[in-house]
């Protein structure tokens, strides 16, 4: 499933972010809190999606469950980085460790379980050019 906010190319210098998870439930709730910090949001409901999304949308940075249905996050992060090297990618992970093979590929992390401003927090510093990385393994809380 595909769900898109309002984006307008030039209407303004929001970043766009493409959220995706297969847990739609978490896909509203995410794009509810992004776009009312001000971001445009664009959901995936799998990693198969997201890839299509990407090649269609000037997204700037991707917020990507660790566990999906369809694809291995970590398959999905690379490709991204392979095909858009640019963008920023922020995984969500519900595990307290995460594989540094997973962690490499990414460019920060954010538990589920932290408060919607953790991930504001994250997406500020990302936005300017910022890394929120932690050593592999660790998922990171606060900045």
């Amino acid at each position: 499933m595909l769900s898109a906010a309002k984006v307008s190319p030039q209407s303004s210098n929001k970043k766009l972010i493409l959220c995706i998870d297969h847990d739609k439930q978490g896909l509203h709730a995410r794009k509810f809190v992004l776009e009312a910090a001000g971001y445009d949001v664009i959901t995936a409901s799998s990693g198969r999606i997201g890839l299509r999304i990407l090649e269609r949308h000037p997204v700037q940075l991707v917020i990507l469950d660790y566990r999906m249905s369809d694809m291995n996050s970590r398959a999905v992060a690379r490709k991204i980085k392979r095909m858009h090297p640019h963008v920023t990618i922020l995984m969500l992970s519900g595990q307290i460790d995460v594989p540094e093979s997973v962690s490499s590929a990414v460019d920060a992390f954010v538990s589920k379980g932290e408060a919607p401003t953790v991930l504001l927090q994250h997406l500020a510093v990302l936005s300017d050019g910022g890394t929120g990385k932690r050593p592999p393994g660790r998922v990171a809380g606060v900045l």
